[in-house]
């Protein structure tokens, strides 16, 4: 195993041989949640399309000079969401209008109701000044046509669902899922619906992986458990490669007898970036590429087989890459936040302890770190939705600034 790199040069050198996979796709508006748009999407014309009111009350025109406070006007129509009013607007003239509806041409002001003497009646009173301007949208003056609202790599949300929506895309352009291989390997490994003796587990890492994978937008398959045994390993691994653009290994990356994995991806084309992490957990982590035809390129990771290795690794290095796969941004990748919760020992490597994020009384973000375990222990990792970075022999204390990074729960950080 070459020497150990740091986290953020370990990151540097995946996003570096990260490109945008070129597939795109159409798949229908209800489907796209979660999806990266694939190009820019623009207005179609300017928002909103005409002037709109922003209030319940009278549309008026004001002129340069306003109106005063006091003044009295005929009231001669409506104009509502679904309705306009059918002409222009006269000087010395109000309309009824709804929030949403369209002012008419010669209005230049509505006035809330609230400031007026009500509905009721064929003239009405204003209660206090008016400006031109006065609570109209004016047309364009949220987007001018052809403006870019959602650029290409954006993550389709709710909110960009909505957007989509109101542009008319009953269909929308996506980035193709990368396709993401697991390949487990140990001869200690067992199904999950197995009973394990006593020097067996079970096998619940590519399980996690495939959920994470599915959270970063990539499309995992499974390829079950590989022996440890030369042949069989390389059988399962050429496999693996040729059906994915990614291929992820559990296990079988350190310096035992029976860690067979990097050597086998090597004699199978994949040329080393880095093996070895200085982080704990994560250490022996191993990243590398193969570089295809015409420009082609398929990424592998190898991560450690404890649960906490393997989930941790995938969250601050296999994640940005299929992030940026898509051509999604591959997000924050760090912020401050003040440490609470267990008090964790120091050691020699950069520690990445799942942290659960939140905010105090005063608005600070705060970050509570999970009790210490070792890194086989699975059940650790549901106290967190974040990483707490702890420096090599620094003791965080409660109070303390410390170094935060996103996990896949969908938390931002602040």
């Amino acid at each position: 195993m070459a020497k150990a790199i740091e986290l953020t040069e370990a990151r540097r050198r995946v996003l570096a041989q990260a490109r945008v996979l070129a597939a795109v796709e159409r798949v229908p508006l209800a489907a796209a949640r979660g999806r990266a748009l694939a190009h820019d999407l623009r207005t179609d014309g300017p928002w909103p399309a005409t002037d709109r009111s922003a209030m319940d009350g009278f549309a008026l025109a004001c002129g340069g000079a306003g109106q005063t406070a006091g003044a009295e006007l005929p009231v001669v129509g409506a104009s509502l969401a679904g309705a306009p009013f059918a002409r222009a607007l006269r000087a010395g003239e109000a309309i009824r209008i709804m929030t949403g509806a369209v002012v008419p041409q010669g209005a230049d002001a509505v006035v809330p109701v609230e400031q007026t003497s009500g509905f009721q009646g064929a003239t009405v009173r204003l209660l206090a000044a008016v400006r031109a301007g006065a609570n109209v949208r004016k047309q364009g003056s949220e987007c001018a046509a052809g403006a870019v609202v959602l650029a290409a790599g954006s993550l389709i949300r709710s909110a960009e669902i909505g957007v989509l929506a109101v542009l008319g895309c009953s269909d929308v352009a996506v980035r193709a899922r990368p396709r993401v291989g697991i390949v487990a390997t140990g001869d200690e490994v067992v199904p999950i619906e197995a009973t394990p003796a006593p020097h067996q587990v079970r096998e619940s890492n590519s399980w996690a992986l495939a959920a994470q994978v599915e959270e970063a937008g990539g499309a995992p398959s499974r390829f079950g458990v590989a022996p440890d045994e030369v042949a069989a390993l390389r059988a399962l691994l050429q496999r693996g490669l040729a059906a994915s653009d990614v291929l992820i290994t559990i296990g079988g990356i350190s310096k035992g007898t029976h860690d067979l994995v990097h050597g086998t991806l090597q004699e199978l084309g994949v040329r080393t970036e880095f093996h070895g992490l200085d982080l704990k957990p994560g250490k022996p982590t191993y990243f590398g590429v193969v570089d295809g035809e015409g420009g082609s390129r398929k990424w592998v990771f190898g991560l450690p087989g404890n649960p906490a290795s393997s989930f941790t690794v995938f969250d601050l290095l296999a994640r940005p890459l299929l992030h940026a796969l898509q051509g999604r941004a591959p997000g924050e990748w760090s912020a401050m936040a003040t440490a609470a919760g267990a008090a964790w020992q120091p050691n020699s490597r950069l520690q990445a302890i799942p942290a659960r994020l939140g905010v105090d009384a005063d608005g600070r973000a705060t970050a509570a770190l999970s009790a210490p375990s070792p890194s086989g222990d699975p059940f650790r990792l549901v106290d967190g939705d974040g990483y707490a970075l702890i420096a090599g022999q620094q003791q965080p204390a409660a109070g303390a600034l410390v170094r935060i990074v996103g996990g896949g729960s969908g938390a931002r950080l602040p």
